[in-house]
């Protein structure tokens, strides 16, 4: 059997010992010992142990188990009142140690405890105990945790609306400043739109001089080596002239080729020329552009001063609302975390609830069975006080009787004197009655025998 149990089996010191610290007090702790419950448990002792234990778990006072469990058809409930506080104990722990896992509890066990018996159930009792007082802990440190969760949370709604009123206090412009807020806005806006119209021609501008540049770049370069290639040509007709006899039409048409290619050179320089002109003026222009956009970059500057104090405030507006997010993040996570707990909690009161409606229903019988057990006392005492009433009259009858009694005794030994005397005296008057019978009766015979001695002697005669 050993092998199958929960829980282990203490020795009897510790039971002692544990019993001693947390559940007896007072004289009842020091007057405990381990041969109170083993190896002969004292019946008397293990009840008070078993009531005790009762009283620290389910809260029970004294008079619980004083209280008689009988119905008004019992008679003699008087009789039952010795036995009260025994049969509750054994009717609460038949319901108790199925808690302990001890499932096998008879009468037995409390009436005519056994040793052996004894050490297995106090183990039991010890050991459920326990398991309440970690239970409770784990409880408790739950409850707190929540309690620390639910501060926090609080806490950090508490934050997150003061930032939220810093914010909405940092976005709205008061009153006497939204009239210049708007020129303001409106002026920046004009300049922003005016800035970017400027930047978008600027950059067409410096596109194209790029562009022109480039452009008169390879014309010069092109002019450069048809320069190059003149001189070489010249260089080499000087030579040709120097080693070849031209005919006068060849060098004609020759001639002619090459006015034909200077003109063409001349009016392509005077083209390039030209469009170095068209350049210089676009450049100038663009200068004059550039002293324009000085003014307006002086003007961006003060635009870009009210800008970078707009940027701080939106710079400020962001933290915030960075901060906003930590905190919803961390609100969220705190909802989560608390979603958990609740749900926990709610196991745990679904638990409790229905330990609770246990209770509940137990407290109920229990107070029906109160209601019926203080409805059959309220009888029973009527009754007794009836039968005290009835008591009361038939004592006060039986000294009535008794008095009458002592009356009639003293008349009927008054009467008994008169009745000895009269017998006294009737027994005079009969002695002399009988004697006078007597000397009646000798007269009589004497005269009966004188007749009859005369009668024969008159017989005789004839």
């Amino acid at each position: 059997m050993s092998d199958k149990l929960t829980f282990p089996s203490l020795p009897a010191n510790d039971l002692v010992n544990f019993f001693q610290i947390y559940i007896l007090t007072g004289t009842e702790a020091k007057n405990l010992c381990k041969n109170d419950i083993f190896p002969n448990p004292k019946p008397e002792v293990i009840q008070r142990l078993f009531m005790r234990v009762l009283q620290l778990v389910f809260n029970y006072g004294v008079e619980r188990f004083y209280m008689v469990p009988v119905n008004l058809d019992s008679p003699y409930p008087e009789l039952q009142e010795g036995f009260a506080a025994v049969a509750n104990i054994i009717n609460l722990m038949a319901r108790f140690l199925p808690m302990c896992q001890v499932y096998d509890f008879s009468a037995s066990d409390i009436l005519n405890p056994k040793g052996k018996r004894t050490l297995h159930l106090l183990s039991g009792i010890v050991n459920f105990i326990h398991f309440r007082d970690i239970r409770k802990e784990v409880y408790s440190e739950f409850c707190q945790s929540y309690k620390s969760a639910l501060d926090k949370k609080h806490q950090l709604q508490k934050t997150i609306q003061e930032a939220e009123a810093k914010l909405e206090k940092l976005l709205t412009v008061p009153p006497e400043q939204q009239a210049e807020y708007k020129a303001l806005t409106n002026d920046i806006h004009g300049l922003q739109q005016t800035s970017q119209e400027y930047q978008a021609r600027d950059m067409s501008f410096k596109d194209k001089i790029s562009q022109q540049k480039a452009d008169f770049a390879e014309k010069n370069k092109k002019l450069s080596q048809i320069n190059l290639a003149i001189t070489t040509m010249k260089e080499e007709q000087e030579h040709m002239k120097s080693q070849i006899v031209e005919s006068p039409e060849q060098r004609k048409s020759k001639m002619e080729r090459m006015k034909d290619a200077v003109h063409k050179l001349k009016q392509s320089r005077q083209e390039t020329s030209e469009k170095g002109d068209y350049y210089r003026e676009k450049v100038s222009l663009a200068d004059q552009w550039q002293s324009d956009m000085q003014g307006f970059m002086a003007k961006l500057q003060n635009i870009d001063g009210n800008l970078e104090m707009c940027k701080k405030i939106r710079e400020e507006t962001r933290r915030m609302d960075e901060q906003v997010v930590n905190l919803q993040l961390e609100l969220k996570m705190l909802s989560s975390e608390d979603s958990q707990l609740k749900r926990a909690i709610l196991l745990k009161k679904e638990k409790l609830a229905k330990f609770d409606i246990k209770h509940k229903k137990k407290e109920e019988d229990f107070g029906q069975q109160k209601g019926e057990v203080l409805e059959i006392c309220s009888h029973i005492q009527e009754k007794r006080q009836a039968v005290h009433g009835r008591v009361a009259l038939l004592l006060q009858e039986i000294q009535q009787i008794s008095s009458h009694k002592d009356q009639i005794l003293q008349m009927a030994e008054e009467e008994k004197q008169q009745y000895q005397e009269v017998l006294v005296n009737f027994k005079a008057a009969l002695e002399k009655y009988h004697d006078g019978l007597q000397k009646a009766f000798d007269s009589s015979a004497e005269i009966k025998r004188e007749k009859t001695a005369e009668l024969e002697r008159r017989m005789s005669r004839r």
